[in-house]
């Protein structure tokens, strides 16, 4: 991507840099052909193909696991978040900018126990860290679950992230419907700490354009509008612009950026 980015002084900079390539490999092995028992496991690497660090390769996701039919899937190793993946982030959806609305734990954990099924319409995902370090004598460190279904045409999904070593919890609710070639994205999310604090943010995707809008208590007000283009089953290209009005005395700013996305 080629970026024009403000800072949180209000200089602009531009750089020509990767944006976030991955490579990975997803595993399933049954255990026999009469079998309703699998062996799964999935390796995900961040790759600094600029050479701006000091790891060429960054542990995204590793994992391994079972699969059990009607059962559900137990994995442990280092895995994504259920709250963040299916109640904060879905209005996230732009290459660039986008996602800043919204509240929650973490986006990935090693040490992590996951669990998820499908029960009837509904989607359980639940997982928790033990990391061995916070001096919790209950073994968990934190913990999150979302439950998610198709309501009336529309996916909604419905989470809770409790932060046990700071005492700090997070709910959330999140909804995405998809009429003729309009789609509309929505969270909102609630950080319940010493304060609480609220965050929603809406995107909707028509054709090539995508126009985004979110507010976060006590951070600022986000405009974000984008153009993509699939040119073909791989290549895809886009430019984006977001408008940052920030609350306080924090400099209000603005970003552009273009570029290409090869998927495989």
């Amino acid at each position: 991507k080629w970026s024009h980015d403000e800072n949180t002084s209000g200089v602009a900079y531009d750089k020509l840099e990767n944006n976030g390539s991955i490579i990975g490999v997803d595993i399933i092995e049954s255990f026999d052909e009469a079998s309703s028992m699998s062996g799964i496991a999935k390796l995900e690497l961040g790759v600094d193909v600029d050479d701006s660090g000091s790891d060429t390769l960054d542990s995204r996701l590793a994992y391994v696991g079972l699969s059990a039919n009607n059962l559900g899937d137990v994995s442990v190793g280092r895995q994504s978040h259920p709250f963040t993946d299916n109640v904060a982030t879905t209005a996230s959806i732009f290459e660039v900018y986008g996602g800043n609305s919204s509240f929650s734990y973490g986006t990935r954990s090693s040490n992590s126990l996951a669990y998820s099924n499908k029960i009837g319409i509904v989607s359980i995902d639940a997982l928790t860290v033990v990391d061995g370090s916070s001096g919790e004598d209950n073994g968990m460190d934190s913990y999150e679950w979302s439950a998610s279904a198709n309501l009336l045409g529309s996916n909604v999904s419905a989470g809770f992230a409790d932060d046990i070593v700071n005492d700090i919890s997070y709910y959330g609710v999140s909804a995405e419907t998809t009429l003729d070639k309009l789609t509309v994205s929505s969270s909102y999310t609630i950080k319940d700490a010493a304060t609480d604090l609220s965050a929603w943010e809406v995107a909707g995707k028509y054709g090539l354009l995508s126009v985004g809008y979110g507010d976060k208590e006590n951070t600022g007000v986000y405009t974000t509008v984008g153009l993509a283009k699939d040119l073909n089953d791989s290549l895809t290209v886009y430019a984006e612009a977001e408008m940052a009005d920030n609350d306080g005395s924090t400099v209000d700013t603005q970003k552009w950026s273009i570029g290409t996305k090869f998927s495989f």
